[in-house]
């Protein structure tokens, strides 16, 4: 008979439950250089605190900054965000979102003006009453249930379902047992207790993804990863990293960039999609639907790439979003549909490098 979850497909709601009339009416008759700037989405980056030291972290070891957007400020973009069309607000950054005290009530702000939040997550908080009140003043199952109140999803990182590999990944020894903690708290929110109804026919909604960067000596694990994630009732998503931050110092565990084509076309056989914000096979949330906003207010390319310094789009805190989105459509050709352009480009550049 063989294994049913090989054959479901899942959506997330807030990315990848758009439907294709939907997408294909967001870019009908729209020129981005001449007419008005609209998005789908937007992206907020939380504070640079972590709580994990990840061999593959695109940030590296970073301090918050002084300077970061206040809460003030992090609401009146998703505010600008809505009023030009946006219906998710992607909250991820350089940091672990949840460790951000801002976080909740952003998640908030976004349910108010009916937006889907969709939080990109270690999920450690979820499962440490210790951190969760200490940061958010209620215990990781109550920080669990605010957020499946509130509209949010989840994507979870879950790079291993083997405790020392786990642990031994995320830099943090004794961390997999409070994942696995935050996985109950997940399912007993009800994440992933939607009807099985989508605007994609003969898929199966839910508002929990778990997503596996994958390397070396967790690519073997793959079937049993997307099974993990299946049978609880979430998306399962696999990537290869960024060869960026600490990836460079931990070269051994990491694919040589000319392998990366080719196990790509492998990662297919598992993956949701191809990247972890692709609402459909050509384009991207965090780049074809919508800008991202840096922590200190700048409009990047995408969490991983502040941008080309010859095409810097400009800062929130000086400009209004509509007019960062109109620099940014004379700039930028976005409307490009190769699937991660900022992934393609770092590859290519370290191709060149080695």
């Amino acid at each position: 008979m063989g294994d049913l979850w090989t054959n479901q497909k899942f959506v997330l709601k807030g990315l990848d439950h758009f439907s294709k009339e939907e997408l294909q009416k967001f870019w009908d008759g729209w020129n981005p250089k001449k007419d008005e700037p609209k998005i789908l989405g937007i992206g907020l980056s939380t504070s640079l605190l972590c709580n994990l030291r990840c061999i593959y972290c695109y940030a590296g070891e970073k301090k918050p900054y002084k300077d970061e957007l206040t809460l003030t400020e992090q609401k009146n973009i998703v505010t600008q965000a809505k009023n030009l069309g946006a219906k998710t607000v992607i909250i991820c950054g350089d940091g672990e979102p949840l460790m951000d005290k801002n976080l909740l009530h952003i998640v908030e702000h976004a349910n108010k003006n009916e937006m889907i939040s969709v939080v990109v997550t270690n999920g450690i908080i979820l499962g440490d009453n210790n951190l969760a009140i200490k940061i958010h003043g209620f215990n990781s199952k109550n920080v669990a249930s605010f957020l499946y109140n509130h509209n949010a999803s989840l994507v979870i990182k879950m790079d291993s379902i083997d405790q020392a590999r786990y642990d031994q990944i995320v830099g943090v020894i004794g961390t997999y047992h409070k994942f696995m903690k935050a996985v109950d708290n997940i399912l007993d929110a009800g994440f992933t207790e939607i009807p099985n109804i989508s605007t994609k026919e003969g898929y199966i909604l839910t508002r929990a993804a778990f997503s596996a960067v994958v390397m070396k000596h967790t690519i073997h694990e793959l079937p049993e990863m997307k099974k993990f994630a299946n049978d609880r009732g979430a998306q399962f998503i696999c990537k290869l990293p960024s060869l960026v931050g600490s990836a460079l110092d931990n070269l051994e565990f990491m694919f040589q960039a000319n392998q990366y084509e080719e196990i790509w076309k492998y990662l297919g056989r598992y993956t949701a999609k191809r990247e972890t914000l692709m609402v459909d096979n050509q384009r991207c949330m965090a780049w074809h639907y919508g800008p991202v906003i840096g922590i200190r207010g700048d409009v990047r390319e995408c969490y991983t790439s502040p941008g080309s310094p010859d095409k810097k789009i400009g800062n929130i805190r000086e400009s209004s979003l509509r007019d960062l989105l109109k620099r940014r459509n004379e700039l930028y050709d976005f409307t490009a549909t190769d699937s991660c352009p900022i992934k393609t480009r770092i590859i290519k550049n370290f191709k060149l490098k080695i």
